[in-house]
């Protein structure tokens, strides 16, 4: 797919190969591969793929992976060994037809190998500044020149660090510490060095936590002394400002990351988180939905990021939908003490003392060195580590914790009061659905249209071919054969599958495409078969119009479950289908259109 109305190009480097056995080179190889993602990310216009998700796809022929990825252009490459050193094949290629736009051969020495990727990286721009017809411009594409054993140290302590326990902190700094012996003046040695101490901070070594601060924070500084566009420690300053309370700063260094480089998924994530606790919601979430688009193959990787940003800004059912997907409660020390205050929200208050409990767990080992916290406590170490320069939703529900208040539900109470209205309003593109004090908004399609008519006349009969706008026709001749009966059902199936990974990998326009030629198919097949699966005449089209119509509304509802699940519970029980479609409440509601 081409870059139209700019509309960015996805990018996916799969994991180079060694041809030949040589695994001592592996590490280097893997480092290159990584090198090449950023340096792709830095160029506006072109985002890339997570190496969380392409990591483990080690050629082309995997293509059931590769097409979960949703890439544009896929690089790929080899390591083969020579006399002198290694040939470097590489390969751009087109996922839509599978060919092959750019290809080349380059022989290398091991000293040479990390200046080539500058000369890759340039080639594959210029080819897809063709392809796309429009230029890349990068804010920060440099790449440094650097002693070998230097990058070295610099791998195995970014191997290290990815790990995320105390010890292998410790033993990435090392490695880190190796590298400056070398060079001095690596940027990103201090880089590294700034991220085992941030592990440390916000994750691990309570006790040691303004040590940990001020090494990340220094370490980060003398990181940007030498490379003022290093954006992972900006982003580090800016999290570390953000609890000195500078709040300007703090807000000047996330954005300056993010600019530095607008495609490193993990570094979206951080800067969202930042933004979230600055106060600026929407930015939040857009950011965040976009870590998720660049790690399609692991679409469960930022949930906790998602709850947050949803519990702030007051979508509570959308941010429990995400928070129950969590599969280790310890994500956080205080992702448990979150959930209960979703649940706090939604008056589900047995779930709020289970859930806080919890976290009273989690907090006694890893805080409180065993020792049986009280509220107070566990609720000021949560203010400590959540950083909000203005009001949280947090609030009320500490107060309700601290015993503070004793009304269970605050201003969400009108929830209550709410669940016999709502708003269901078409604005073309997209629909705006209220329902129990939660507005959303959804993707037009036919089956909203088909609810809102029911919704207008409660306890009316719609017959499935008004709603579908058919009449009935006059019998006539077999329309089909058992053989293409047969293949229309295997298309059906393929098809049900492709919708399914597509909307769990968080691809809508694709999940779009193939639910608009099932629904093609499924007309067809109700237009050409019976209730018992013969063959029909051209007759009656009843049969195509209640299978039509009754997939559209509950397509319809599973796609208002994915942002409020009240919502789509109700209509689910409300909601009558078959050759007569009715919506019947239980008790009246009314609705604004």
């Amino acid at each position: 797919m081409e870059l139209i109305e700019n509309k960015e190009t996805t990018l996916a480097v799969l994991p180079f190969q060694v041809i030949g056995g040589h695994e001592s080179i592996s590490p280097l190889i893997q480092g290159f591969t990584e090198d090449l993602i950023i340096n792709f990310s830095k160029f506006v216009g072109l985002s890339v793929i997570s190496q969380l998700s392409t990591q483990n796809i080690h050629d082309l022929s995997d293509s059931n992976a590769i097409s979960k990825l949703g890439a544009d252009y896929l690089i790929t490459g080899s390591f083969r060994k020579t006399d002198l050193g290694f040939r470097i094949g590489i390969q751009l290629v087109r996922t839509r037809d599978n060919k092959i736009v750019f290809a080349g051969n380059h022989d290398e020495t091991l000293e040479s190998v990390l200046k080539f990727q500058d000369k890759i990286t340039q080639q594959v721009v210029s080819v897809l500044q063709k392809q796309i017809e429009q230029d890349l411009l990068s804010y920060s594409y440099k790449k440094e020149s650097v002693d070998l054993a230097v990058y070295e140290n610099w791998l195995l302590g970014m191997n290290e660090i990815k790990k995320g326990t105390t010890e292998s902190d410790l033993k990435a700094r090392g490695y880190f510490e190796a590298a400056l012996k070398i060079d001095p003046m690596f940027a990103r040695a201090y880089t590294g060095i700034s991220l085992s101490y941030f592990n440390e901070w916000s994750c691990q070594l309570w006790d040691r936590w303004e040590v940990s601060q001020m090494g990340a924070h220094e370490n980060a500084l003398k990181a940007i002394e030498l490379d003022e566009n290093d954006y992972i420690s900006l982003a580090v300053l800016g999290r570390t400002f953000l609890y000195l309370g500078d709040f300007e700063k703090s807000e000047h260094l996330f954005r300056k990351s993010l600019k530095m480089n607008p495609n490193d998924a993990n570094n979206l994530v951080s800067i969202s988180n930042g933004l979230l606790w600055l106060g600026y919601l929407d930015e939040a979430e857009q950011l965040y939905l976009r870590a998720k688009n660049l790690n399609p193959l692991q679409p469960n990787a930022f949930l906790p990021m998602g709850m947050l940003i949803y519990f702030e800004k007051g979508e509570f059912n959308k941010a429990l939908g995400l928070g129950l997907q969590v599969t280790h409660l310890a994500t956080w020390v205080d992702f448990p003490a979150m959930v209960a205050a979703i649940y706090y929200y939604l008056g589900q208050y047995d779930k709020v003392q289970m859930y806080w409990n919890k976290y009273l767990a989690i907090f006694k080992t890893c805080i409180n060195k065993g020792k049986k916290p009280t509220n107070e406590e566990a609720v000021a170490w949560q203010k400590v580590v959540n950083p909000y320069k203005g009001k949280s939703n947090l609030e009320p529900f500490w107060d309700f914790i601290l015993g503070k208040s004793t009304t269970k539900v605050p201003t969400p109470q009108k929830l209550l009061d709410n669940e016999s209205e709502g708003s269901f309003i078409d604005l073309g593109e997209v629909w705006e659905l209220n329902y129990a004090g939660l507005k959303v908004t959804i993707k037009n399609c036919k089956g909203l249209h088909d609810i809102a008519r029911l919704l207008k006349q409660p306890e009316k009969d719609f017959h499935c071919e008004t709603l579908m706008g058919s009449s009935v026709e006059a019998k006539g001749t077999a329309m089909t054969d058992e053989k293409a009966i047969k293949a229309y059902k295997t298309k059906l199936k393929s098809l049900q599958a492709d919708i399914t990974d597509a909307e769990e990998l968080g691809m809508v326009e694709k999940a779009e495409k193939f639910k608009d030629e099932f629904e093609t198919l499924l007309l067809h097949i109700g237009k050409v078969t019976g209730l018992q699966g013969k063959i029909r005449t051209t007759g009656a089209s009843h049969e195509k119009a209640r299978a039509a119509v009754t997939w559209r509304i509950r397509n319809a509802i599973k796609k208002i479950d994915n942002l409020h699940p009240q919502m789509a519970k109700h209509l689910s029980n409300a909601i009558k289908t078959g050759t007569f479609c009715t919506y019947s409440p239980e008790t009246p509601h009314n609705w604004t259109f």
